[in-house]
């Protein structure tokens, strides 16, 4: 019993492991089930209208990369159960076998105790003794003797009702297996629908070229008008910090909270879903073309408010050709830039608090979806969003 008692303990820890990392994968699949879901809203109004555009593309590459992610971890789910019932049918047996072994032992103590056929025959053992420390000792045997009888009974029906336990905690993985095998088999094919939906959408929009060359260009100045403006900022207020020396209370309370909260801000929006990622990478669909992102675009509802992601200090807003209006908002050491925004909500100058809305994300008039970029900088040193803001 021993042994059974450590293999015991070490199965329990390993279920309850199991039970942590499927909790974290269920939940994982379900946030991603989510964007999955958003990502079809946002394309919804484009294929009605049968309007192409790069926006639309990214959404899509968006949606194939959810999609996968979603049968990786539904085949990781797949796994953990294969082993968790693998273990499960182990430890079965292992309760069986000791089952038997119990069985066994309790036979014996049976057949043990009818050799005293009753009450009578023990009180006569008992008088038998020589002295009253015998009788004490044998009376503590029998004692003893009645008391691991019971245990040895109630072992076995412990044991019984373990094993009816886990049969049907079995059943049930096998159940949970099989729908998670039907699960994956429907995403792979509606991966496999979804890269043909993508293929024809990247043919679509090869035949405008001219429009898409002219849309990076745009793209280009907007970006370094913007970059521009945040290195005139900097260069400006390192001059005041330069003449004062002296960085005030608030200052270093917001450079240290904004982060401190490295990867817990939240999205500047209550909904989207990040259609360009962050740095160069290649054209989706011009060969050997790279394009340049300071941050990560957004797409988002229609008019979506956005909001700061942290509380600081609005420090400038500009007008940014091709880009609406972008807002620059100080949090000591580090900025958030929201660009692509319309109906600015605040002023430079303002101090604002996470979460407060700042304008509307632009609203492109072929999808009827919003689409805006953001930003983070540690000074002049550009940082990636996404190990910023909540996953």
């Amino acid at each position: 019993m021993k042994y059974f008692n450590i293999f015991l303990i070490l199965f329990t820890f390993s279920t309850t492991s199991f039970s942590q990392s499927l909790k974290e994968l269920e939940q994982r699949k379900q946030k991603t089930q989510q964007e999955l879901d958003f990502s079809n809203e946002l394309l919804e109004k484009t294929q009605k209208d049968r309007v192409q555009s790069v926006n639309q593309l990214n959404i899509l590459s968006s949606q194939l990369k959810l999609r996968n992610r979603l049968i990786f971890d539904t085949q990781n789910q797949i796994d953990l159960l294969l082993r968790e019932i693998e273990d499960k049918s182990l430890f079965i047996t292992s309760l069986n076998q000791d089952l038997v072994n119990l069985k066994k032992e309790y036979a014996k103590l049976i057949r043990f105790a009818r050799k005293s056929k009753s009450d009578m025959e023990i009180l006569v053992f008992l008088f038998a003794s020589e002295d009253f420390n015998q009788a004490y000792r044998r009376l503590r045997f029998y004692k003893q003797f009645v008391k691991f009888r019971q245990k040895q009974a109630s072992d076995i029906k412990a044991t019984q009702e373990m094993i009816q336990i886990e049969l049907q905690n079995l059943q049930n993985n096998k159940l949970e297996l099989e729908e998670s095998k039907q699960n994956k088999a429907k995403e792979v094919l509606k991966l496999s629908q979804e890269e043909k939906k993508f293929k024809k959408s990247i043919i679509s929009l090869q035949q405008t070229e001219g429009q898409l060359r002219k849309e990076i260009e745009e793209r280009k100045k907007s970006m370094a008008i913007l970059e521009s403006t945040i290195a005139d900022l900097i260069a400006e207020e390192a001059k005041k910090m330069a003449t004062s020396k002296v960085r005030d209370g608030r200052y270093l309370l917001l450079s240290a909270g904004f982060e401190g909260n490295k990867g817990k801000l939240p999205w500047p929006t209550t909904k989207g879903l990040i259609t360009s990622t962050f740095g160069e990478h290649n054209h989706p669909v011009l060969k050997g073309v790279k394009i340049k992102n300071n941050g990560i675009d957004i797409s988002t509802d229609k008019s979506a408010t956005v909001r700061s992601i942290f509380e600081g200090e609005v420090k400038k807003i500009v007008t940014i050709p091709g880009s609406n209006i972008a807002i620059l908002i100080r949090h000591g050491d580090y900025l958030t830039v929201y660009s692509n925004i319309t109906k600015v909500t605040v002023k430079a100058g303002d101090f604002v608090k996470a979460l407060q809305p700042i304008g509307q994300a632009y609203t492109d008039p072929s999808t009827e979806k919003g689409i805006y970029n953001l930003q983070i900088w540690y000074e002049s040193n550009i940082q990636n969003p996404v190990h910023w803001i909540l996953p």
